[in-house]
């Protein structure tokens, strides 16, 4: 009876000591990939940490794969000394063991910008398009642009001066005079609008020398000059209008204009003409002031600063985030 009762109790203590021992898994990139471990917790404190799988490169990796769960168990810490020259290997098992526990890897903090001045930026945005539209074939018309800003900043982070620029390209069908097209890759074909008449008259055939040919051919809004005529103007008119718009303005100011004093609809600027939904009503909340002054932009600049035809906005952030300093001697 007594080694019954004996046995029982010890059965129970190890029951209730197993209870408490939890093992955790997790998962993080390391160099060559996923790193997955397994960590074992008793009483909250790291006991155990396996790397479960990984691909690193087992001449570099080697003794970080060892080094580090040790360090963890060792600190009941994920965050240990990296080894040397395996530092991905190192984090990646840090980050699979936070995982594994629930917390999330600490973010590092942007380096901070060297004291200037003036700041000098350049930024892309990058849009699909399907359209304009479709050829008298009711074949899809395709398009992309990409904006180009080159933006000066000052130390507060407004605009001093700002080049913007734009590469729009469609496939061929698309009837727009001095359009840069893409043809698509040799051993592809498609329908060609050779007089921009809306009417297809050919079928294209890319060869490697007219695909080369097409792609040194293409030139920018600004390049294509008076060939690029919109309602008011040409496109670089608008855009220098819209560049003496945003000096002054920090590209958070420049969101806000946008939003305050465009439409909704379809991000022009206001006029008094303007019918799109909401615009009366956005257009009727302005002071005369206000009105004033877009009536001087929409002299010369009545395109959208943000829609199918490519982002200026996303442009100016991309530029302001990869500002350096400008060192003039």
């Amino acid at each position: 009876m007594k080694k019954t009762l004996l046995l029982l109790v010890c059965v129970s203590l190890l029951f209730a000591v197993s209870a408490q021992a939890q093992v955790l898994t997790g998962e993080a990139d390391g160099f060559g990939g996923p790193i997955k471990v397994s960590v074992t917790v008793e009483d909250g404190k790291i006991t155990a940490v396996t790397v479960d799988e990984n691909s690193e490169t087992p001449s570099i990796a080697e003794e970080a794969l060892k080094a580090i769960p040790e360090a963890i168990v060792a600190a009941n810490s994920a965050d240990v000394d990296v080894v040397a020259d395996a530092t991905f290997t190192s984090e990646g098992i840090m980050n699979a063991v936070k995982a594994a526990m629930g917390e999330a890897p600490a973010e590092e903090a942007p380096a901070a910008l060297p004291e200037s001045d003036f700041y000098i930026g350049f930024g892309i945005s990058n849009s699909g398009r399907i359209g304009p539209g479709k050829d008298d074939k009711d074949v899809q018309v395709y398009s992309f642009n990409q904006v180009y800003a080159t933006v000066i900043f000052d130390k507060d982070g407004k605009i001093v001066q700002a080049l913007v620029d734009q590469l729009e390209v469609a496939t061929p069908n698309y009837d727009g005079a001095s359009m840069p097209h893409f043809s698509g890759y040799p051993g592809q074909s498609y329908n060609y609008d050779e007089n921009h008449d809306e009417k297809v008259d050919s079928v294209l055939e890319p060869t490697n020398d007219t695909y080369l040919e097409e792609i040194n051919g293409w030139m920018t809004k600004r390049q294509r000059g008076t060939g690029y005529r919109m309602g008011t103007g040409t496109w670089s008119e608008q855009m220098d209008k819209f560049q003496e718009v945003f000096v002054g303005k920090t590209v958070e100011e420049v969101n806000a204009w946008f939003e305050k004093y465009c439409s909704s609809a379809n991000g022009r600027p206001l006029q008094a003409t303007s019918d799109k939904e909401g615009d009366a009503d956005k257009y009727a909340k302005l002071t005369d002031e206000e009105k004033a002054m877009l009536a001087d932009v929409t002299t010369s600049a009545t395109m959208s600063l943000n829609d199918s035809h490519g982002n200026i906005l996303a442009a100016l952030q991309s530029a302001f985030d990869s500002r350096q300093p400008l060192n003039v001697k």
